[in-house]
């Protein structure tokens, strides 16, 4: 059965690791019949934290996709992961979404990463939800979790329930805008029918219900003239006007629910269905043209999110099985997808073949006819197209505008042994850049050594648990790879670079006469020719660029690549006969080489900026640690008994930080970093650096 674009609602599940997100999913599924029992991440029966990893770790290592039927409408449900490492994956599913559920856990409060999604979802221009959970946990503290929201997250507030009782008294919620309430028993799928407003209850209700009305007439100016000559506004106008205050990111609706009891859930659910914009309010697209010339930027686009506009679908998650084969989860972004339709990877500009196409709860796949605008559908065994790509009409090619994912912050080399294991672990590795957005794989150029990048130390941990139990060969990671970068730090001028061999029947000959400065951090390398009078022949300047570049790649210190450099070559010389594109080079590289030695080259490395939050009674011992760590502290804020540290720190220097926290505030600190800059090396650790690369200039250009 295919469902209209207008019946349809896309959520992302958003929150920080161990605020309850995938047993908030597992209870919608459940309540809405999705699913015949209950998952529970404790128990390891998560239908949604399926993999062995997920098991053994207890948290999402990746986003699963899911849905359900609610009051007539289908809700498509992405439940996202939490955990640091693996936020790749929950800045794409975040691009399929018409709207963000941002879940807090009504215990831990806001924490590192609550901010850093909720942040990327407001940027995004997404709705919002709010969902409180745990709130019938001993110690949940749900209205002070809900007065650190609005404060930290500068979030318009709009509380929507009355909870019934607290903490392991907790007895159910009473939705303030329809006065229905779910009070006594855990729902389930046969006994989710509104009981009675309790009796002394119905005060609150109403006070809330004021706050509520009061919340929304300020968000519109006919509404506001109407509360106040009338003093209250229609179930009509409320609904109406709350729905046009969430889609403008007005008005952040919060709930309260127990996704293991569970409680709060058919609220929710009302809630996602009727405040939640369906995919026909999203007006357009934004993307880019496929297939342009090299080098020329492409040209911008934009297409309708409507049925009868050529077919476009974004992939936002890859899963491979050993057993089924790839599964591309898209969000299907105009037109109609069919199966056994050509598609065009514009990306790649590879043609791909979709099959079948399934609607997926767990393992529980239902194959559908075709999936329209705004539908998010799962399709099977793609050839090659990847996670943030495009598949679109062939005659009409687009490309949408994938968000940018966060860079590698952590690189380690991969260790293993036996027979034949070299291409067995890296097909394997490969393999999993295929499925996780976040993780890269490359081979050092001097050491042949497979290293893996990803965005923590877990993340990589992790990767060697898959590999293990995919290919059964043991691995291990080895030391970490820090992403150095060189530099000058003064300028110099009239440098010469000269190459000349003679070596029987014609001969090398280039030389060129460059200056070479620094350039301002990030401002990248710009090559300036100021040659006159054919000192050098036209065709020939071109190579004097390439042969620096190729240098300033390869590194002058240590072996890492140089950045921030800008050289003027201004004169030269040649040879009509043993002149050569490969002699310009040479004579490039060596000009670039010469001017390095007298530029006072210099290593950097890059600054994560960190935030860290602690109990308050551990804030001189994190502190401490930080300065130990040759990190500077920008700025502190103390909320409740918690202190939020901001701070700059060297990567090389947190490589193991989360164990030294863990140790330092028993468990209880957590941290978010995101690389913010290059500073450069203080002289001991640059020498340090420098000794362990090993690194030798080689004689390929001499």
């Amino acid at each position: 059965m295919t469902t209209a674009p207008s019946d349809i609602r896309n959520v992302a599940l958003i929150g920080h690791k161990g605020s309850g997100k995938t047993s908030l999913a597992e209870a919608m599924l459940f309540v809405a019949k999705a699913t015949p029992k209950l998952g529970k991440v404790d128990d390891k029966s998560s239908i949604l934290d399926d993999a062995a990893e997920e098991k053994d770790h207890a948290c999402s290592l990746e986003a699963s996709v899911a849905y359900l039927n609610w009051g007539g409408k289908k809700v498509n449900v992405v439940d996202t992961p939490g955990e640091g490492s693996f936020l790749a994956e929950t800045r794409l599913a975040l691009a399929a979404v018409d709207a963000a559920v941002l879940v807090v856990s009504g215990k831990d409060g806001v924490q590192p990463i609550t901010e850093r999604v909720f942040g990327w979802a407001r940027q995004q221009g997404l709705p919002c939800l709010v969902v409180v959970t745990k709130v019938d946990a001993e110690n949940a503290s749900p209205d002070d979790v809900v007065a650190e929201i609005k404060a930290r997250l500068k979030a318009p507030l709009a509380v929507m329930e009355h909870r019934v009782g607290e903490g392991l008294d907790y007895q159910g919620v009473i939705a303030l805008r329809t006065r229905k309430a779910w009070v006594g028993k855990p729902e389930a799928p046969n006994a989710i029918t509104p009981s009675a407003i309790p009796g002394d209850a119905s005060g609150a209700v109403d006070n809330g219900r004021g706050r509520l009305v009061d919340d929304v007439a300020g968000t519109d100016d006919a509404l506001t003239e109407k509360y106040l000559t009338e003093g209250d506004l229609t179930q009509e106008e409320l609904d109406q006007g709350l729905r046009d205050a969430v889609r403008a990111g007005k008005v952040v609706p919060v709930y309260f629910a127990s996704g293991t009891r569970p409680s709060g859930i058919a609220a929710l659910l009302d809630g996602i269905v009727e405040l939640v914009p369906p995919p026909t309010a999203h007006p357009t697209w934004k993307g880019t043209v496929p297939g342009g010339k090299p080098g020329v930027a492409a040209a911008s686009a934009e297409r309708p999110s409507t049925t009868d506009a050529p077919t476009a679908a974004f992939v936002f998650k890859t899963s491979i099985d050993p057993h089924a084969g790839r599964t591309s989860f898209v969000r299907v972004l105009s037109g109609t997808l069919k199966p056994d339709s050509s598609l065009l990877n514009s990306s790649t500009g590879n043609s791909e073949r979709v099959g079948k196409i399934f609607n997926i709860v767990g393992k529980d796949a239902k194959q559908v006819d075709e999936a329209r605008a705004g539908d998010i559908v799962a399709l099977a065994k793609l050839k090659s197209t990847l996670s943030g790509q495009t598949l679109s009409d062939e005659k009409h090619g687009f490309a949408f505008t994938a968000p940018e994912l966060p860079p590698p912050l952590f690189s380690r080399g991969v260790k293993f042994e036996g027979k034949g294991a070299e291409d067995k672990v890296s097909t394997a590795l490969y393999r999993l850049t295929e499925e996780d957005p976040g993780l890269h794989v490359a081979i050092e150029e001097t050491t042949r050594e497979l290293v893996v990048s990803g965005l923590g130390s877990l993340h990589l941990e992790i990767t060697v648990e898959r590999i293990r139990r995919r290919i059964g060969i043991d691995c291990r990671l080895g030391a970490p790879h820090i992403a150095y970068k060189e530099t000058i730090s003064r300028k110099v001028a009239n440098v010469e670079g000269k190459h000349k061999k003679q070596s029987g029947g014609h001969g090398q000959f280039g030389v060129c006469y460059i200056d070479m400065e620094p350039m301002p951090r990030g401002g990248g390398f710009m090559f300036e020719d100021a040659v006159v009078g054919g000192a050098i022949p036209r065709q020939f300047i071109p190579s004097v660029e390439k042969g620096i570049v190729k240098s300033m790649a390869r590194g002058f210190l240590a072996g890492f690549p140089m950045v921030d450099v800008k050289v003027r070559l201004f004169d030269g010389k040649y040879h009509d006969v043993d002149s050569s594109d490969a002699a310009f080079q040479m004579a490039g590289s060596k000009a670039f080489k010469a001017a390095a030695a007298q530029a006072g080259a210099v290593l950097l490395e890059p600054i994560v900026k960190m935030q860290v939050i602690v109990p308050s009674v551990s804030m001189g011992d994190v502190i401490g640690d930080i300065n130990s760590r040759r990190g500077r502290v920008i700025g502190t804020d103390s909320i409740d008994d918690q202190t939020v540290v901001n701070a700059y720190v060297p990567l090389a220097e947190i490589l193991e930080y989360e164990s030294k926290l863990k140790s330092m505030t028993q468990g209880k600190g957590t941290f978010s970093m995101s690389i913010d800059h290059l500073d450069v090396c203080p002289p001991m650790v640059q020498d340090k650096v420098i000794k362990e690369s090993g690194f030798k200039h080689t004689d390929e250009e001499d």
